[in-house]
């Protein structure tokens, strides 16, 4: 190491430690980085019963990987969240640094892998759409073969 390296070592220990990389980035994932993030669930989703199920989902894919847990929330917030992770025997850290907001739009829970896996999308409202589980889509797609062959029979008979 070179006498530089030595003094500029020593002066950013003094002045708090490195700088850290992305420190907004780091913030928003709740100290991770969004390359290392498999699902992103912000606050306002957190009581979305479809939160838990696309979390259970991520878990059966990849149980290695680790969720960070917003613990500057309610603990009702996030009880179902810590309990699943405790079921299916995921590693769970909760950060409860001033930093981490509890706004609507920040996120509650994030599930991140400690390498970079460069999953798109990773926040829960684009990656598991929020389409209505009470419209079949096979049924949808009878219907239109039905109405198609029903115009169909009906053009035949007037030709």
């Amino acid at each position: 190491m070179s006498e530089d390296d030595v003094s500029s070592r020593l002066e950013q220990s003094s002045m708090g430690g490195t700088p850290k990389v992305n420190p907004d980035e780091q913030r928003r994932y709740l100290g991770t980085f969004r390359e290392r993030v498999s699902l992103a669930i912000k606050i306002k989703d957190l009581s979305n019963p479809n939160a838990v199920n696309a979390l259970q989902k991520e878990f059966d894919n990849n149980n290695s990987y680790q969720l960070i847990i917003n613990g500057n929330l309610d603990h009702d917030v996030v009880s179902p969240f810590i309990r699943l992770a405790s079921q299916n025997n995921i590693k769970f850290v909760i950060k409860t640094d001033s930093f981490y907001r509890t706004a609507p739009d920040n996120y509650g829970v994030v599930y991140a892998n400690s390498q970079s896996i460069n999953v798109n999308p990773v926040d829960f409202e684009e990656k598991y759409n929020q389409q209505d589980t009470t419209t079949d889509p096979s049924n949808d797609s009878e219907d239109k073969q039905a109405n198609q062959s029903f115009f169909g029979k009906l053009k035949n008979i007037f030709k």
